[in-house]
């Protein structure tokens, strides 16, 4: 079967099960080279495959269904793709339970507040983002301490298995799919959602790090904008200001929190252009 994929490098793991399956690769719609989709372009560069770094319009999209694409298959795709009359089956990847969780980073909002709902959702590929049936879902549990960074590597892990059990019994599953009913629409996180404020209690910050990770939480130290990957903190009482440096040496700098501090590793602290 032919297809046409779309997506970033968070769910490369997909490219290899549709490889493995046999399926044939007409395009592979990505980013230009970034940290993002290097590894989607390796992908394509080592199997000699089409590669379109183009945002897909409905002319592009209905030409390859002229050329035999019988499926859409989208993973971490940030675009709008049109649906073409005579495509066979169009698929998207949602990592949430749908009809709970639909947006764009739903990720920082399952570790902030909605940990029920993390999970892996095929869903059938619409016009209007993450509204499609569902084909098929599995729920992932969130540990205590689940960082943005180990819950990505949890549906990276996971999501090749279930893609291969939706594959396995495509035209059965696709033809008795579930509408998803009412459900809830997550918005993007704001500048503000992913800053710390120093008067919040050092459980609640570390908390918001963790929601983050690698994309980095915003933070003002001593009048300087900092983006911070990491840190580790700890309770206690003292007399110092909330936001107030304690520390700052080459290996870290540690700032007084309301009811403790922070601890930030100088390797996980990065200058913000944004103030």
């Amino acid at each position: 079967m032919k297809i046409a994929y779309f997506g970033y490098d968070p769910l490369s793991c997909c490219l290899d099960v549709f490889l493995q399956q046999e399926y044939e690769y007409t395009v592979i719609y990505t980013g230009e080279s970034s940290p993002f989709s290097d590894k989607v372009i390796e992908f394509a560069t080592q199997n000699n495959l089409n590669l379109c770094f183009e945002k897909p319009t409905l002319a592009k999209m209905q030409l390859l269904v002229e050329q035999g694409v019988e499926l859409f298959f989208s993973a971490e795709y940030p675009w709008k793709i049109p649906v073409p009359t005579g495509l066979k089956y169009a698929i998207n990847m949602h990592p949430t339970l749908l009809p709970e969780g639909r947006g764009m980073t739903p990720l920082p909002h399952l570790i902030l507040k909605h940990s029920h709902y993390a999970g892996i959702t095929f869903h059938k590929l619409e016009n209007d983002f993450d509204s499609g049936d569902v084909l098929l879902q599995q729920a992932i549990a969130l540990e205590n301490n689940e960082t943005f960074d180990s819950l990505s590597a949890k549906i990276f892990q996971q999501t090749p298995e279930l893609l291969r059990a939706l594959l396995s019994n495509l035209d059965d599953v696709y033809q008795n799919s579930q509408e998803q009913g009412e459900g809830s629409y997550w918005p993007s996180i704001s500048k503000e959602q992913q800053s710390l404020d120093w008067q919040q209690p050092t459980a609640q910050l570390l908390t918001r790090l963790r929601a983050f990770g690698s994309l980095g939480t915003y933070a003002d130290i001593a009048g300087q904008a900092y983006i911070i990957t990491s840190a580790h903190g700890k309770q206690y009482q003292h007399q110092y200001s909330a936001g107030q440096v304690l520390l700052d040496n080459p290996q870290q700098i540690i700032v007084a929190t309301v009811d403790g501090e922070l601890c930030i590793p100088k390797k996980a602290l990065l200058f913000s252009a944004i103030s």
